[in-house]
C-alpha cells in the first residue's frame, strides 16, 4: 500500500530537511520553498495533507493554503509558524479553513499525533467529499443560535435574516442549554465572553457533541492565542468583527449554513471538524454557572429540526 501523501512549505531548508526526516517512514513528503511548486504538486497528486509555514518572502502561509483549498478541496490545511500574529490567525480560519494552527517550536510527537490524524481523516473522508451546493432546506428547518448576553445583537441578526433563518436567542447558559435540547442548530453564532465568564471550552464541548454544528464567533480581535484555541479546540468556522457587521455576517452565515448541510447530508465528513474532548484542567476552575452548563451534557440527545 503507498504512504499518505503529505506536503510541507517553509523558507528554510533546514526545517524542511527536519520534518522530512521526521515523517519520511510514515508519509511520501514533498519539501518546498515555492508555493507555485507547492500549488502544481497538490493540483497533480493525492495529497492528504498540507503544512504551511505562515512568514514567506513571496506569500503568506495563510495565502497559500487559500489556493490549496481551491485546487485541492480534500487536502487537510494545518498551518506552522512562530508568530502568533492576529491577523494571520483569523485568515486562517476565515480563509484558509485550517485544522490546526501549530506554533514553532513544535514538539514532534504532538506535530506527529495531528498529523496521524489529519492523515486519517483524508482518507476517510476521500471519496465522499463534494461541492458545496446551494442551500435546499425551508425557511423553518434552518435554525440560528444566537448565543449573546447583548439583546441589541439579537435583535439585528433577527431582523436582518428573519426571511432566511429561524433566528433563536440565549442570553445565558441556562437558555442556551434548554434550547440546544429541544432543537437542532445548523449554525450558533457567539461571543466567546458571557456576562463575563470566558465560555470558550462551552464552545469546544458544543463542536464535539455536534461536529456538524458550525461556529461563528464574535470578537473584538484583541487575544491571537485564544483564536487559535478556538480553532484547534473549537473548529470554529469563521471570526467575525463586533460591532456586528451584517453584509460580513451575511456571507459567512449562507456558508456556515450551506456547509451544515452538506455535514449533515454525509455525515463521515464531520470529520473533518475533529476536536478533542474539553480538558479537565479547563474546566475545573469554571464558574458555577460553566460547571452547571457541561453537567447538562451528561445524556444528552440532540433533538431533530
Amino acid at each position: 500500500m503507498p504512504k499518505p501523501k503529505i506536503a510541507f512549505i517553509d523558507d528554510e531548508q533546514r526545517i524542511l530537511r527536519s520534518l522530512k526526516m521526521h515523517f519520511r517512514q510514515s508519509h511520501d513528503v514533498f519539501t518546498t520553498t515555492d508555493p507555485e511548486q507547492l500549488i502544481e504538486y497538490v493540483s497533480q497528486h493525492d495529497v492528504q495533507v498540507v503544512i504551511s509555514d505562515q512568514r514567506m518572502p513571496d506569500k503568506q502561509g495563510t495565502e497559500v493554503l487559500r489556493e490549496v483549498k481551491e485546487a485541492s478541496p480534500n487536502t487537510i490545511r494545518i498551518l506552522l509558524t512562530g508568530y502568533a500574529d492576529l491577523n494571520a490567525v483569523i485568515d486562517s480560519v476565515n480563509e484558509g479553513e485550517i485544522y490546526r494552527y501549530i506554533t514553532k517550536p513544535w514538539q514532534n510527537d504532538e506535530l506527529k499525533k495531528v498529523v496521524d490524524k489529519a492523515t486519517e481523516i483524508a482518507q476517510q473522508t476521500r471519496d465522499v467529499a463534494a461541492p458545496i451546493t446551494e442551500s435546499t432546506s425551508s425557511r423553518r428547518n434552518r435554525h440560528v443560535l444566537v448565543l449573546d448576553d447583548d439583546e441589541d445583537v439579537y435583535l439585528q441578526i433577527k431582523q436582518h435574516f428573519d426571511s432566511a433563518y429561524q433566528v433563536s436567542w440565549a442570553s445565558n447558559l441556562d437558555d442556551a442549554s434548554t434550547l440546544l435540547q429541544k432543537q437542532k442548530f445548523g449554525v450558533a453564532i457567539a461571543d466567546v465572553t458571557l456576562n463575563g465568564d470566558n465560555i470558550a471550552p462551552v464552545v469546544y464541548a458544543l463542536k464535539n457533541l455536534q461536529p456538524d454544528l458550525m461556529m461563528l464567533m464574535l470578537t473584538e480581535f484583541k487575544d491571537a492565542h485564544m483564536i487559535i484555541d478556538l480553532i484547534n479546540k473549537g473548529q470554529i468556522y469563521r471570526c467575525l468583527p463586533r460591532p456586528t457587521n451584517l453584509t460580513i455576517m451575511g456571507i459567512s452565515l449562507d456558508r456556515a449554513y450551506q456547509h451544515h448541510e452538506a455535514l449533515v447530508q454525509q455525515p463521515i465528513l464531520a470529520a473533518r471538524h475533529h476536536v478533542e474532548d474539553v480538558p479537565e484542567s479547563e474546566t475545573f476552575d469554571l464558574s458555577s454557572k460553566l460547571k452547571g452548563f457541561f453537567n447538562k451534557f451528561k445524556g444528552w440527545r440532540w433533538g431533530r429540526a
